[in-house]
C-alpha cells in the first residue's frame, strides 16, 4: 500500500522550499503528509564487537548486549553457508520496543505493527527492535544478517565475472532464503502454506510477482527454499547466488543452479506443497462451516461480549472494514446471529488519542458493570482506555509512566482492578495489576520472560497467562500457558510442551480454560492453531523452575493434566472467549481472511477431537540467553560522522536556459537524524561567465527531535524562467536574478495528523529584466507560517478516504529600499468520502491570494488541478479553485482477471468522473487578461483514466470539454490530456 509523505519528505521539501523561492516562502509546493515523530531523545550509546557496532540506549544494555551476542553467533554460521566473509564491519541499530522502532529516521517511510526489522543498503544498516519475545529478537537478528551477506555475496559474484552490480534478485526469493535460514519453519509459516493450500490461494512460483511485498510472499518463499534445499540438496540455495551473473533472467539463473527445467521446477513444488498438506485433509474443518459468522466483510478480531442492563447481547470487535480500523459493537439473537448491521464506537486511526489499535497484538474485555478496557497507541506510549457501554461515551485514558507498550487489560471480579502485559524502555515483557483506588501499578512478574495475554479467574484468586518461561522456550521457541497464584505468590504450569499456547480463557465457573494452541509433530510441523481446554478443576501443576516469585509451599503439585482439543482448523483460531451461554467467541482466520464467530461448546468439550494427558512432573531447568560482556565487546558514546549517501551529477541543454550543468551530495549520519545538502549548478553561456552564473546551495536537516530544524544559505545567479514573477514578460517569463541569502525552517508536530510549519529567509536580490528596463535591488525578508491537517488514507492512486487541509500566511518585504512589500494567504481543503470499496468521492477547494508591491502569481492548469488547460497556463495573484471526481473501479486485479497486463507491470486501472471550476485574476476579478485566462471563470468536465504500473507511477489520461466566461460558453472540441502523478 502506499503511503503519503511523512513529515521527513515535507520538512525536506520546506526546506528546499524556502532556499529556492526565498520570496513569500511556502506558497509554492507545499506539502501534505501525516507526521512521523521523533518522540523520545534517546542517548545512544555503541557496543562494538568483532564484526558489528552495535546502536542502543542505555536503558536497554541487556538487551544490546544479547543482542550483540546473538549476533556475532549468527555471523560465524553465515560465513559458512556463504562461503563468504564480510570485509565492513555491520552497523545495527536496535531499539527495545516497536514503538521506539517506529520513530526511526533511517527510513523515512512509516514502520506498520507487524515489521520485525530491515536492513538498509545505502550504509549497510540493520534496523531491529525488541518486543519482549527474546527468540525472536534473536531470529530477525538472523533474518537481516542473511539480508546483508546475500547482498555482497552478490556484490562480489558480479565483481568476479566482471559484471556490472545490475542483477535484482526476486524479493520472494531474497525473504525466502532469509527467513528460511533464519531458523526453523514457525506456526505462522505452517498456518499459512496449510490455508493456502485448502483455500486455494497458493500461487505458482511462475507469478511469485502477483504477491510481492505480501506476508504470504514471505512465507511461500521460504517454503520454495524448504523444497530447493531438501529435494536438491541445502548446497544449491548458494549455488543460485553464485550463479546469478549467469544472466539477468532468475528463470534461467535458477536452471543454471539446479540444472532442471524452470517449468519442471515449479510444478514439482507445487507437488511438493500439496503433498505436505492435502493428506491431512480428512481430519480438517472449515471455520465458516462448523462456526457461525457474526461479522462478514473487511477485518475484524479481537472480540467481547456484554450483556447490556435492557436485555440484549453485544458483540464488540476492532475492525478494518473501509480502510481505517474502528471498535464496533453489533447486537445478536439468542443463536448468535446479527440482528443489525455494526456500529462503530471509536473512530480509530485520525487523531492522536485513537492513533492505532494494535490488530494483532491487544485483546480487550468487558467488567460485569460494563466498562470496556481496550488498548490503542497514542502518542509516544500506549494506553488504556475505558468506555462504559451502558453509558455509550469515553469513561477515562489511562497512561502509565515508564510504561512504552501495553496489551490486553483483564478485568478483576470486583471491578476495581485489571492486569496487563506490558514492555517497558529495557524490552522486555511482564505483568502488572493497576488499581483503581489508589492509582497504583504493581509488578506481577519481573524477568526476561516474554509474557503475554493475562486473564483474571473469576473468583479472584488466579491470573492466567502465557509465557516462554516454560523449560522449552529456549530451544524450541515454545509458549506454554501459567497460573499466577495471589495467595502463595507460585508461577505454576497450566500447559506443557513443544507448542504456542496463547489466549488463555477462564470457563465462568473457573474450572477450566480455553486457549489456542499450535503443537509441534514429530516432522517439526506446527498443527493448526486450534481451541484447546485444560481441566484445571484439580490442583496446579508444577511450578517453573525459572522463575517462582516466593517460596514455594508444600502442597504436592498434580502430575498430570487433561487437555481436550476441540477444533481442528484449516487456517486458525483466535482470541476465544468463553461466553456465560456455553458458547466461544472467537477470531477466525480462513482463506486469508479474519472473521469473528461463535459456536457452541456443550457437544465438543463432551466429545472432544483429542485428549491429551499432558507430564507436568518435569518442569525442567531454568535457562537465559548468551550475552556479551565487556570482556567481549566495548561500550563508546555515539559520536555523529557524516558519509556520503548521494553524489549525482548532470548536464543537459534547454532552449529557455541554454546548458545547465549541476551536482548533489548528500550526507548524512548514521542513525539519520542530521542531513547535510550540497547542491551546485552553473547556467553560464560563456566560459567568462562562469563565476557570475555560478549557484550553490549549502542547508542541514536535523530530525533528532520532535521539533525539526532546518537552515542554510545559498547563492543563486544566471538566466531565471519563472512564470510567478509580476514583471517578468507574460509569453516569455526569462530573465536574470542574482540571490544570495540565508533561510530557516521549523516543523513541529502536533499529532501524527497535524503540525506547524515555521519559515523564513533573508536574502539579497538583484533582478535585471531588459526587455522592460527593469533593474531592481531588494533586501527581502519572508517568513510563513502553516497549519497542517491529513488523516487521509492513501492507496496505489493516492488518498481514498479521510480529509486533508493547509492554512498559510506569509509576508515578504524589502527591508532596505521598500522596493517589495506583500502578503500570502492560502486556503486549501481536500476531503474523501468511501463510498465502497473501491469507489471514492472527492472534493478539493482552495483559494489564495498575493496582495501588494511585487506580489507573485500562483498558477494553475493541467491534469493535476484545472484539467483542458495547458499546464500552468492560468496564472493570477489571486485565485480560487474547485475540483470534484467520483472515481471508480476499472480493473482492480490485473493478476487474476488478466495475468499478460500484471506482468507487465499494471497495478490497477480506474476511472473518474470529474468537474473542475477556476478563478484567476489580479487588479479587478472580471479584468481579463487572456494570456493568462485572468479575470474569468473557467471548468471543465469529463472523464479520466487513471493506470498505475508497478505500484508507484500512475499515468494519468483526461478527455472531457472546456467552458470559459463563467460557463455560458463551452469549446465543442474533446480536450484530452495525458501525464502522471497521484490523484489530489
Amino acid at each position: 500500500m502506499l503511503r503519503p509523505p511523512n513529515l521527513l519528505r515535507s520538512f525536506a521539501a520546506l526546506v528546499l522550499t524556502l532556499a529556492l523561492a526565498a520570496p513569500a516562502a511556502g506558497q509554492y509546493g507545499y506539502h501534505f503528509g501525516r507526521n512521523k515523530i521523533q518522540y523520545d531523545n534517546f542517548e545512544w550509546r555503541v557496543l562494538e564487537t568483532e564484526h558489528f557496532d552495535i546502536f542502543y540506549y542505555p536503558e536497554m544494555l541487556e538487551l544490546a548486549r544479547q543482542g550483540a551476542y546473538f549476533a556475532e553467533e549468527a555471523y560465524e554460521e553465515m560465513q559458512n553457508r556463504f562461503n563468504f566473509s564480510l570485509n565492513n564491519r555491520v552497523p545495527m541499530i536496535f531499539y527495545s520496543s516497536n514503538l521506539h522502532f517506529k520513530q526511526t529516521n533511517v527510513t523515512p517511510g512509516f514502520i506498520p505493527d507487524g515489521v520485525g526489522g530491515f536492513f538498509e543498503f545505502l550504509k549497510g544498516r540493520v534496523v531491529i527492535p525488541a518486543n519482549g519475545n527474546i527468540e525472536r529478537f534473536r531470529r530477525v537478528i538472523r533474518h537481516e544478517l542473511v539480508h546483508v551477506f546475500t547482498y555482497n555475496k552478490v556484490l562480489r559474484v558480479m565483481r568476479d565475472h566482471r559484471r556490472l552490480p545490475d542483477r535484482f534478485l526476486p524479493l520472494w526469493f531474497t525473504e525466502g532464503i532469509a527467513e528460511y535460514w533464519s531458523g526453523e519453519p514457525d506456526h505462522q509459516h505452517d498456518m499459512i502454506m496449510r490455508d493456502a493450500v485448502y483455500s486455494n490461494y497458493l500461487v505458482p512460483v511462475e507469478t511469485m510477482y502477483r504477491i510481492n511485498g505480501s506476508f504470504v510472499m514471505y512465507k511461500q518463499g521460504e517454503a520454495i527454499c524448504e523444497f530447493i534445499a531438501q529435494k536438491y540438496g541445502p548446497e544449491k540455495l548458494l549455488d543460485i547466488l553464485e550463479s546469478v551473473w549467469v544472466d539477468t533472467d532468475f528463470k534461467i539463473v535458477l536452471e543454471t543452479a539446479l540444472r532442471v527445467p524452470y517449468k519442471q521446477f515449479a510444478e514439482d513444488w507445487h507437488a511438493w506443497i500439496q503433498e505436505r498438506y492435502v493428506p491431512e485433509a480428512g481430519e480438517i474443518g472449515l471455520s465458516t462451516v462448523v462456526a457461525d459468522a457474526v461479522t462478514g466483510i473487511g477485518f475484524s478480531s479481537k472480540p467481547e461480549t456484554y450483556r447490556k442492563q435492557d436485555g440484549r447481547r453485544m458483540v464488540y470487535f476492532v475492525g478494518n472494514r473501509t480502510g481505517y480500523s474502528n471498535l464496533y459493537e453489533v447486537e445478536v439473537d439468542t443463536a448468535w446471529t446479527p440482528v443489525a448491521e455494526p456500529r462503530m464506537l471509536i473512530r480509530g486511526e485520525r487523531n492522536d488519542v485513537f492513533e492505532a489499535f494494535h490488530l494483532f497484538e491487544s485483546r480487550m474485555d468487558v467488567s460485569g458493570d460494563g466498562r470496556l478496557a481496550f488498548v490503542t497507541k497514542s502518542g509516544s506510549q500506549d494506553v488504556v482506555h475505558i468506555y462504559d457501554l451502558e453509558r455509550d461515551e469515553l469513561d477515562v485514558t489511562l497512561r502509565f509512566e515508564d510504561r512504552v507498550s501495553v496489551s490486553t487489560p483483564s478485568w478483576s471480579p470486583e471491578g476495581d482492578r485489571f492486569v496487563f502485559s506490558s514492555i517497558d524502555e529495557s524490552g522486555y515483557s511482564d505483568l502488572f495489576v493497576y488499581s483503581f483506588a489508589d492509582d497504583s501499578v504493581v509488578p506481577v512478574t519481573d524477568d526476561a520472560y516474554d509474557d503475554l495475554d493475562p486473564a483474571w479467574s473469576p473468583d479472584g484468586r488466579f491470573i492466567a497467562f502465557t509465557s516462554d518461561r516454560t523449560s522449552l522456550g529456549k530451544e524450541k521457541g515454545a509458549y506454554n500457558l501459567f497460573t499466577y497464584d495471589f495467595e502463595t505468590g507460585r508461577v505454576e504450569y497450566v500447559t506443557f510442551g513443544d507448542q504456542k499456547d496463547f489466549s488463555p480463557s477462564w470457563s465462568p465457573d473457573g474450572k477450566s480454560i480455553l486457549y489456542t494452541s499450535a503443537v509441534r509433530d514429530s516432522t517439526g510441523r506446527y498443527s493448526a492453531q486450534d481451541m484447546w481446554v485444560a481441566d484445571v478443576s484439580g490442583q496446579i501443576g508444577a511450578p517453573p523452575a525459572v522463575a517462582s516469585l516466593a517460596p514455594v509451599d508444600d502442597t504436592e503439585p498434580l502430575s498430570t493434566r487433561r487437555l481436550d482439543r476441540l477444533t481442528r482448523f484449516s487456517g486458525a483460531a483466535f482470541d476465544p472467549v468463553w461466553t456465560d451461554e456455553d458458547r466461544v467467541l472467537f477470531t477466525s482466520f480462513e482463506g486469508l481472511q479474519f472473521t469473528v464467530r461463535s459456536m457452541p461448546l456443550s457437544d465438543r468439550l463432551a466429545e472432544p477431537l483429542e485428549t491429551r494427558e499432558v507430564d507436568l512432573s518435569q518442569p525442567g531447568l531454568s535457562w537465559t540467553y548468551g550475552s556479551l560482556t565487556g570482556d567481549d565487546a566495548l561500550r563508546t558514546p555515539y559520536k555523529k560522522r557524516f558519509k556520503l549517501d548521494l553524489a549525482q551529477g548532470s548536464v543537459s541543454q534547454s532552449p529557455v536556459l541554454g546548458t545547465l550543468g549541476g551536482a548533489v551530495l548528500v550526507f548524512s549520519d548514521m542513525l539519520g537524524d542530521d542531513y547535510l545538502n550540497l547542491m551546485v549548478f552553473n547556467t553560464a553561456q560563456t566560459q567568462r561567465d562562469f563565476l557570475r552564473s555560478l549557484s550553490f546551495q549549502l542547508s542541514r536537516t536535523q530530525l533528532h527531535r520532535r521539533t525539526n530544524f532546518g537552515y542554510g544559505g545559498y547563492r543563486f545567479s544566471g538566466l531565471r524562467y519563472d512564470i510567478t514573477d509580476p514583471d517578468a514578460p507574460t509569453g516569455f517569463p526569462r530573465f536574470y536574478e542574482t540571490v544570495y541569502g540565508g533561510f530557516g525552517a521549523i516543523s513541529h508536530p502536533i499529532s501524527k495528523f497535524r503540525r506547524l510549519d515555521l519559515g523564513t529567509s533573508l536574502n539579497w536580490s538583484r533582478k535585471e529584466i531588459d526587455i522592460r528596463n527593469i533593474d531592481r535591488e531588494a533586501l527581502l525578508l519572508s517568513n510563513s507560517i502553516s497549519l497542517v491537517h491529513d488523516n487521509a488514507l492513501y492507496y496505489y492512486n493516492g488518498p481514498i478516504q479521510g480529509w486533508r487541509a493547509r492554512v498559510t500566511a506569509a509576508y515578504t518585504t524589502d527591508v532596505l529600499y521598500s522596493n517589495v512589500s506583500y502578503y500570502s494567504l492560502l486556503a486549501d481543503l481536500r476531503t474523501y468520502i468511501r463510498l465502497g470499496r473501491h469507489m471514492t468521492f472527492a472534493s478539493w477547494g482552495m483559494a489564495r491570494m498575493n496582495r501588494g508591491r511585487e506580489a507573485r502569481l500562483y498558477y494553475m492548469g493541467g491534469s493535476w488541478d484545472l484539467r483542458g488547460f495547458r499546464l500552468f497556463s492560468v496564472r493570477g495573484q489571486k485565485q480560487w479553485f474547485t475540483s470534484h471526481e467520483l472515481r471508480f473501479p476499472i480493473l482492480t486485479q490485473p493478476s487474476v482477471t488478466f495475468p499478460a497486463l500484471a506482468a507487465l507491470g499494471v497495478v490497477n486501472l480506474k476511472g473518474s468522473l470529474f468537474f473542475d471550476a477556476a478563478h484567476a485574476w489580479n487588479q479587478d476579478y472580471n479584468l481579463k487578461q487572456p494570456e493568462i485566462f485572468a479575470g474569468e471563470t473557467l471548468g471543465s468536465a469529463g472523464l479520466g483514466l487513471r493506470l498505475n504500473m508497478f505500484g508507484g507511477f500512475v499515468f494519468r489520461y483526461d478527455i472531457g470539454h472546456r467552458y470559459r466566461d463563467g460557463f455560458t460558453r463551452i469549446d465543442k472540441r474533446w480536450f484530452k490530456q495525458f501525464f502522471f502523478g497521484w490523484n489530489f
